[in-house]
């Protein structure tokens, strides 16, 4: 893996948990805005999985 996918790859981890705990912030501080938290946890949730598949070694 080179040094700049590297990077952008831990990039969209730290996204993915920024935004995955704003949306838990919002289910739980925000019932009336439930439907946005659950959107952005599992936007977090889909960028996590993509990350994986992406630095997943290739048999």
């Amino acid at each position: 893996m080179t040094n700049m996918l590297a990077i952008i790859l831990s990039f969209a981890v730290i996204a993915a948990f920024v935004i995955g705990g704003g949306g838990v912030w919002i289910i739980l501080k925000r019932p009336a805005e439930r439907k946005k938290g659950l959107l952005m946890v599992g936007v977090a949730i889909v960028t996590l999985v993509n990350v994986w598949l992406l630095a997943a070694p290739v048999p």
